[in-house]
């Protein structure tokens, strides 16, 4: 038996946004107004699901971003050739104000902001527990990432894609992600299937969950971010006229299609590989979407 068209029309309503807002603007200008980070040029900005409008009821976490905008940037120059990357590099000095040094006066920072809430580090974040007043939040210092890309011709210089990297003092190891691309991209697939996209994110957010709880994936087979960046991968055309044929195209054309070469919304880093996500638990998704919609009663 399908799922009602009534149930999936519930599960793609967007997720309470005020909360979020509230929260992001007491960070912002906590920070913005801290006399140890006013020497620093920084920005300030969601990330994830409520940047994205693709919250849900029950999303708690508020990812908020704080970007180091100085000469203490992260530099990537793998695809250059050694004459381009000595160039690139001749231009460069070393820094003086480590991601360490952002992070701890960032910190700082939120404990002087929020001094009666229990600040707890995280691997990537600071974080700011729920309380009475307050959604929780984590607090992301990070710097610019730099990818640098090959001159188009041989007069041109080398140009870079901006994006942002972090250090995860748990795992011990670098974070690169494209917050601006992914944005941006999301919103243009938004436009182009005539806002059905972010919709049915949050119908597919709503039924990992609805799965997780009946036992057809197991919990954490499937993030958020996963989720959403699984369905930008489907083609423009398999969204719209109604929820119930848009999840049905968009599950029937991810079960019969070659995951290998699926991209993260950013249109910039694979979707698979370097501990991001795995095709068997892409499969396992999806398999799940199916056994779902058959057996619903």
């Amino acid at each position: 038996m399908a799922i009602p068209e009534s149930q999936l029309e519930t599960w793609s309503h967007q997720g309470a946004v005020t909360s979020a807002s509230a929260i992001y603007q007491r960070i912002r200008d906590a920070l913005q107004a801290d006399t140890t980070l006013s020497v620093r040029n920084f920005d300030v900005f969601l990330q994830g699901s409520y940047r994205n409008s693709t919250n849900i009821r029950g999303d708690s976490d508020v990812d908020v971003v704080v970007k180091l905008l100085e000469d203490t940037f992260q530099p990537d120059y793998d695809q250059l050739d050694e004459l381009t990357k000595a160039k690139v590099k001749a231009g460069h000095r070393d820094a003086t104000y480590t991601l360490a040094d952002f992070r701890r006066d960032v910190s700082s920072a939120i404990q002087r902001a929020f001094p009666n809430h229990n600040i707890t580090e995280g691997g990537k974040s600071i974080k700011i527990p729920r309380t009475a007043n307050n959604i929780p939040a984590d607090v992301v210092p990070c710097l610019e990432y730099r990818l640098y890309r090959p001159p188009q011709t041989f007069l041109s210089d080398a140009t870079y894609i901006d994006g942002i990297w972090l250090w995860d003092v748990q795992r011990n190891h670098s974070v690169i992600s494209f917050p601006k691309q992914s944005y941006d991209n999301g919103v243009a697939k938004h436009e182009r299937t005539n806002q059905w996209y972010k919709p049915t994110v949050r119908i597919f957010k709503n039924a990992r969950g609805w799965m997780e709880d009946k036992g057809l994936i197991r919990i954490g087979t499937a993030s958020s971010h996963a989720i959403e960046c699984l369905l930008y991968n489907v083609p423009d055309q398999q969204f719209g006229r109604s929820y119930g044929s848009t999840f049905v195209n968009v599950v029937n054309w991810l079960s019969s299609a070659d995951l290998t070469n699926f991209v993260c919304q950013n249109g910039i880093q694979r979707l698979f590989g370097d501990g991001r996500w795995t095709e068997a638990n892409a499969r396992a998704f999806i398999a799940g979407l199916i056994q779902m919609w058959n057996q619903w009663r």
